[in-house]
């Protein structure tokens, strides 16, 4: 079974199935609204801050604190940048490693599928045996770091670096005494549109129940999209920015929303991104480009063809057996924006859906768009302020 709706336009009216304004599970499309509240929250070009403290001890040694701001592409390519910055500082010799509870931290959080692709509560230890396991390998990684970083960046790295820590441990921000450091920066990440299309290219849950957690400290997700979207609550539901489900006295409750919230959702996206001169493609993968930069993201994966290669602007989502596609399509005529779902994992049928609209609209528009490979900082990441 398909249900699906569409709409011309930013103004054309969205029309499909019956069921249009009845609340059903959205699974990973979750992720359009989640990358929505962010932009209109944070602000397209917001950079995650990590402040990093030092104190200057005998010997050499110092005492370094990350204070966190909940980034959560902090990984072991950003952990090395740090280390780099740490060593321009003269801080070659840590005694104590510490962070707290806003700095997270997975040394392959892109790709590792455990972290990437599930809910699973987080081990509070992982942190600190992942960052001294990086601490132990840095001379052995090091050159596939700068590698790595050369071929995505303009960033100048040193050829070598030196780091040794005695000891790493979590610190709270209420036990931490800021004002016993010696000096600090910060460190910054890439830009939020880039950390949004990064996530939403890999379908990435941890990334986005992150940034949903971080929003929530000083916003309610259910007011501010239904003041955005010109919705009523009712229209949708979300526990989580993933779309993956979570249980509630053995049930399994997932994030819902109605086709018509969908469409508004693609729409103000487009919107919101437009003023700052980016396009959806910014947010949302491309289907059959973004390889070229990075692995293939899920659109790709699942919906390239030559109808859609560089016209197809979306989302997928699954819940066994449902999947969906949502998002946007360029044709020769509009933008349409769409959200179709099949209650039995029909691939086949969402790309004849897609295929349609493309050719009802007077066949498919190429987009000129050429994709940045991922990674989380870049030449302005680093600053003497603080925050």
């Amino acid at each position: 079974m398909i249900t699906h709706c569409a709409s011309n336009g930013l103004n054309g009216e969205i029309t499909g199935t019956e069921n249009l304004n009845t609340p059903y599970p959205i699974a990973s499309v979750s992720k359009i609204f989640t990358s929505l509240w962010a932009l209109e929250k944070l602000g397209a070009h917001y950079r995650f801050p990590t402040q990093v403290y030092l104190k200057q001890l005998a010997g050499g040694t110092y005492d370094v604190h990350l204070r966190g701001s909940v980034f959560p592409y902090f990984d072991r390519i950003m952990f090395y940048y740090l280390i780099t910055e740490l060593n321009k500082r003269g801080v070659t010799q840590i005694n104590q490693l510490t962070y707290d509870e806003n700095f997270e931290y997975g040394s392959f959080i892109r790709d590792n599928k455990i972290l990437a692709h599930s809910a699973e509560p987080d081990s509070p230890s992982r942190v600190m045996h992942e960052l001294r396991a990086d601490v132990t390998l840095l001379k052995k990684n090091y050159q596939l770091f700068v590698k790595t970083v050369q071929t995505a960046s303009q960033v100048v790295l040193p050829k070598s670096v030196s780091l040794t820590v005695k000891d790493i441990s979590p610190l709270s921000m209420n036990t931490f005494d800021k004002n016993s450091a010696t000096k600090s920066f910060i460190i910054k990440s890439i830009e939020l549109h880039r950390i949004l299309k990064e996530m939403n290219r890999n379908s990435n849950n941890f990334a986005a129940d992150k940034i949903f957690d971080r929003l929530s400290r000083t916003g309610n997700f259910s007011y501010d999209l239904s003041q955005s979207l010109q919705l009523d609550s009712s229209e949708f539901n979300f526990i989580n920015g993933s779309g993956y489900p979570e249980i509630l006295k053995d049930q399994k409750i997932y994030n819902s929303a109605t086709c018509t919230a969908v469409i508004k959702a693609n729409k103000r996206l487009f919107e919101v991104v437009a003023e700052k001169n980016l396009g959806l493609e910014s947010i949302l993968p491309v289907a059959g480009i973004d390889a070229k930069a990075d692995e293939n993201s899920t659109v790709t994966t699942l919906y390239s063809s030559t109808s859609t290669d560089s016209s197809l602007i979306a989302k997928t989502g699954t819940i066994d057996p449902s999947v969906s596609l949502s998002g946007a399509v360029l044709t020769k005529n509009e933008l349409i924006y769409f959200h179709v779902t099949s209650t039995t994992k029909d691939y086949l049928s969402i790309k004849n859906f897609i295929d349609s609209l493309i050719e009802s609209n007077g066949g498919n528009l190429k987009m000129i768009y050429t994709p940045q490979a991922f990674l989380p900082f870049d030449e302005k990441s680093i600053s003497d302020v603080q925050y």
